[in-house]
């Protein structure tokens, strides 16, 4: 993944453990043309994957989670912790 490297742009959030049940990685990156798009990385103890997405497949990502997380009931914090 050194190729990813020149072109991160932005700050990396990371949410779970890998040695547990998995671990997701997302950041801003430079595409062709300088095209912001968001990297999503997702490690386990089975795999590694990632995907790049434009920042509209991104927000539609955040759109199908979101609605996980009503069917789940989840509420949160303002502080982002459950």
């Amino acid at each position: 993944m050194a190729h990813m490297a020149r072109r991160h742009r932005g700050e990396v959030q990371r949410v779970g453990d890998k040695r547990a049940l998995g671990l997701v990685v997302t950041y801003l990156i430079s595409g062709v043309d300088h095209v912001p798009l968001v990297a999503v990385h997702a490690a386990s103890r089975v795999g590694n994957v990632w995907a790049e997405l434009p920042v509209p497949q991104a927000a539609q990502l955040v759109e199908h989670l979101s609605a996980l997380l009503d069917q789940a009931g989840y509420e949160g914090t303002a502080d982002g912790e459950g």
